[in-house]
């Protein structure tokens, strides 16, 4: 499935580049200007893919929820720390609701302990 996506996703996005800057690509070539941040940024890339994969493949569906709902949270919260990102009250209360949800995901016999 993925290779099914990357192989479109390679059509689509060949097909910009070539109309857009088809005389750079033809002069300079394609790997033009593509030194070592940029290929850093594309390993990065690639492995955080990867790594998403795996987790889907062997996760469960509700695991699968909550881990997105975690990386949003996390995702949210660096770029607080990382750009100075001012976050709002909305966004302080899903976090709230995403920390609740994964302990109660979590918690074992809890039918037990409230009645």
């Amino acid at each position: 499935m993925q290779v099914q996506l990357a192989g479109v996703s390679l059509i689509v996005m060949g097909a910009w580049a070539i109309l857009n800057d088809y005389d750079t690509i033809v002069r300079y070539g394609l790997w033009h200007n593509f030194e070592l941040p940029a290929f850093i940024a594309v390993f990065n890339a690639g492995v955080g893919g990867l790594m998403v994969a795996a987790c889907l493949k062997y996760a469960d569906s509700v695991l699968k929820g909550y881990a997105t709902a975690v990386s949003v949270v996390l995702t949210g919260i660096l770029s607080m720390v990382i750009f100075d990102t001012t976050l709002n009250i909305l966004y302080g209360l899903g976090i709230v609701n995403v920390i609740a949800a994964v302990f109660l995901y979590n918690a074992t016999d809890l039918e037990k302990k409230v009645f």
